[in-house]
């Protein structure tokens, strides 16, 4: 049939034939083409790859969802495609391939988060949660530093600490994808954090201790216990959470945290004294084995959940501001107010970079600083309660220095 052309209320009122179908070519855009059968009408482009006597047929569309401006739009775009030596079908299979942002981000979670970052976890959920519904379909390759940007910019309006770490984390992302030479370039490189972050300084009052731990006790016994460890230990809010039966020795009263469980990849034994030990004894005594506190569904306490439950928790005790890791920036002021010395206070929280920040602290000092540690918890242990006890402390009493 000969190509003619096609106008918008002939391709409407367009029929198909007794036969079954009715093919039309427009002789406007070479190569378009309209079938038409029973009960749909769509558009393709018919053509031959340069070299090939082959003729080949590419689907465009169902119409009306391509109107005939938009099939003749891209039909034009087509041949432009075939004239240069291109195929439009083996590159809509080469595109169908082709490595998502999605996809992208799947890989570096399972090649390299799980296998490298403790925290792979918060890199899946903040990533899944912010970036993939977004530009999940996007190739790749094909991602533009502006459509970060604008991504970003959408976060910040809700979230301005969260839009941070989805641009640090996307980041991640893209730099390791370039050193795999997954993708040629980084796209997020040169874009700014949209929020300005003050290093956080939220130390509980004697008060707010006192009225933490009222609190505690009417929350789900999984968060009140993981809570209450992080202050009493100084142990970060993760490490809490997470705490293993393996890791507990209630004979020997320690908890000894393995070196893939620690920030800084070095093993680390905490003494059990008081409150601590009683919390890891009836813990390790309802569990024989694997994780001592889970949530209410049975499930690892996540960083979401923590912070949920302690928003639920301070409510009409503390700020806005407040989160679980205020508690261990607590225990550590606690400590210095009894006037630990600081070498101390980083053992307890494991702080490598004071400990182990000399060639003297990282090879040839081997000691465990364990009864130091005992020492300044137990003292911790000690103010904690006499805090929480509610009882003034008269003004001619002051605290004593324990001995380091």
């Amino acid at each position: 049939m000969p190509a003619r052309i096609l106008t918008d209320v002939e391709v409407r009122s367009l029929k198909p034939e007794p036969s079954g179908r009715l093919m039309i070519y427009d002789a406007k855009a070479r190569g378009l083409c309209l079938r038409v059968s029973a009960g749909t009408k769509a558009w393709s482009f018919v053509y031959r790859p340069r070299g090939s006597a082959q003729q080949r047929r590419f689907t465009i569309g169902d119409y009306p969802a391509w109107s005939l401006s938009q099939a003749r739009e891209k039909a034009l775009a087509l041949r432009r495609l075939v004239q240069d030596g291109g195929d439009p079908v083996v590159a809509a299979k080469e595109r169908s391939e082709a490595l998502t942002v999605a996809g992208l981000i799947a890989r570096f979670i399972e090649w390299h988060a799980k296998v490298k970052l403790r925290s792979w976890r918060d890199y899946e959920s903040l990533l899944s949660r912010d970036v993939v519904p977004v530009l999940g379909r996007r190739l790749a390759h094909e991602l533009t530093r502006g459509e970060v940007a604008n991504l970003i910019d959408k976060i910040a309006l809700r979230a301005p600490v969260v839009s941070n770490r989805n641009l640090q984390t996307l980041s991640s992302v893209y730099s390791w994808a370039v050193s795999e030479g997954l993708v040629p370039s980084n796209p997020v490189i040169g874009l700014k954090q949209r929020h300005t972050e003050v290093p956080k300084e939220r130390v509980l009052s004697d008060a707010e201790i006192a009225a933490f731990w009222t609190a505690s006790a009417a929350a789900a016994p999984s968060y009140r216990d993981a809570f209450r460890l992080i202050l009493l230990t100084g142990q970060r809010p993760g490490e809490c959470a997470g705490i293993l039966a393996e890791e507990v020795d209630p004979v020997k009263a320690t908890w000894t945290l393995p070196a893939a469980r620690t920030k800084n990849k070095r093993p680390h034994a905490i003494p059990l004294v008081g409150e601590a030990l009683a919390i890891a004894r009836r813990l390790r005594s309802e569990t024989p084995s694997g994780r001592l506190i889970l949530s209410p569904r049975g499930k690892p306490l996540s960083p979401q959940n923590m912070a949920k439950a302690f928003e639920r928790l301070r409510e009409g005790i503390f700020d806005e501001g407040a989160t679980p890791h205020d508690l261990r920036r607590t225990a550590a002021t606690v400590l210095g107010r009894l006037e630990i010395d600081r070498m101390t206070i980083a053992y307890v929280l494991n702080h490598a970079s004071t400990t182990k920040s000399t060639v003297t602290g990282s090879t040839y000092d081997q000691y465990t600083y364990m009864p130091q540690k005992k020492r300044a918890l137990e003292a911790l242990d000690a103010e904690i309660r006499y805090v929480i006890s509610g009882v003034p402390r008269p003004d001619n009493v002051t605290v004593l220095k324990v001995g380091a």
